[in-house]
């Protein structure tokens, strides 16, 4: 691979704009990758998937019932419309930044390279398929339904997400769970409470936190933010309507079960205190858990790339991504592929350019190893 070329064309897709709302900008970043897989002979796909998100893409080298190998990439980043304009990619010592040049602009670009410059014989060997979608960074909640069909048919799945600062990469992901708890309680003067029947949504509101915090541990790797915490209007007035919202990360799925049975718990215990609750906006993403057969490629692939030279590390990993969807259909994932770097979605993120043809040489051996295999 050329690293110039391929430094070039990372600096014109971070400086296009392609965060929350920006459609356009998603467009042009599907389009840049549908005409060069066009070009490669390629069978493109392209999916429009509703008015507040962009396009998935989907690129096939053959049509099949099966394929070997399922590569993902997202096109989306966090930042809103003209940050390109205000921090474009730029290039300081061994250090690239901008934003999305690690979450995951970088990822999607190795991608294309690694297939474009595929041997012909692996080419001809493995049945191959590329997803790019627009809505990673808000849960993938729309492409899903796209790259579900093609994961629920493939053996692998690699995914392109940054490598950690040190070049590590992501066998295990911790899940998540986030949400809004809404209380409902009644207001009143707070000199009256024993007489007026009022309810205060704030008290409940604080005994959620402290038993939420409870499920936080070290030891279980389990950890629980309440990020928002809001009500009542005045230190007088009983607060009738409270509000808290939630992030929950977990390593193993017992965890979530540990979680669903305390919000079941407080919610009744709520209710017996006269305060009304409702749980709103939830979303869940399983945690990324190897499995058997995981375990056992993951130890092949060390063994194969420590006899090519190659280091391999890996470690469980706090963010999720759509590796945590695409487990649960049956592949194989191999997370954060991607050339290396630190600070995604702040103003420091940034990519080291000498983690670059290394992560690709580890592709090439992986892909390569797999049509020896086939």
């Amino acid at each position: 691979m050329e690293l110039n070329q391929y430094l070039s064309e990372l600096e014109s897709l971070v400086n296009i704009d392609s965060g929350p709302g920006c459609l356009a900008g998603l467009a042009e970043m599907a389009e840049f990758f549908r005409k060069r897989f066009a070009e490669m002979g390629w069978q493109t796909e392209w999916h429009d998937l509703a008015p507040e998100t962009g396009v998935c893409l989907v690129c096939k080298n053959r049509e099949a019932e099966h394929y070997d190998l399922m590569l993902i990439g997202h096109l989306d980043t966090v930042f809103p419309a003209g940050t390109a304009k205000e921090r474009p990619f730029r290039m300081e010592g061994d250090k690239a930044y901008g934003p999305g040049v690690l979450d995951m602009k970088q990822g999607s670009l190795l991608m294309y390279h690694i297939l474009k410059e595929i041997p012909k014989e692996v080419n001809d060997k493995l049945n191959i398929v590329a997803v790019f979608n627009p809505d990673e960074e808000i849960g993938s909640e729309y492409s899903k339904e796209v790259y579900q069909k093609y994961a629920e048919i493939s053996d692998y799945a690699y995914i392109y997400e940054g490598a950690s600062n040190d070049g590590a990469r992501s066998n295990e992901r911790k899940g998540r769970s986030y949400f809004t708890v809404n209380f409902r309680g009644k207001a009143g003067h707070c000199g009256y409470v024993f007489t007026s029947g009022a309810r205060s949504a704030v008290s409940e509101m604080g005994r959620w936190i402290v038993a939420l915090d409870s499920l936080q541990s070290e030891e279980r790797n389990v950890t629980v933010n309440v990020g928002v915490a809001q009500g009542g209007i005045k230190n007088n007035v009983v607060a009738d309507q409270a509000s808290i919202e939630v992030d929950v990360r977990f390593p193993v799925p017992e965890e979530l079960a540990r979680l669903d049975a305390m919000l079941e718990t407080l919610t009744e215990e709520a209710r017996g205190r006269g305060i009304e609750v409702t749980i709103t906006e939830r979303h869940t993403r399983p945690a990324l858990v190897l499995t058997e057969a995981g375990k056992e490629y993951v130890r092949h692939i060390e063994e194969l790339l420590k006899s090519h030279g190659i280091a391999y590390k890996h470690r469980l990993r706090g963010g999720v991504s759509d590796a945590n969807i695409i487990a649960q259909y049956g592949a194989i994932c191999i997370d954060a592929l991607g050339p290396a770097g630190d600070d995604d979605h702040s103003a420091d993120e940034f990519l080291h350019i000498d983690s670059v043809l290394p992560s690709y040489e580890l592709s090439m051996t992986l892909i390569k190893d797999l049509a020896d295999r086939k």
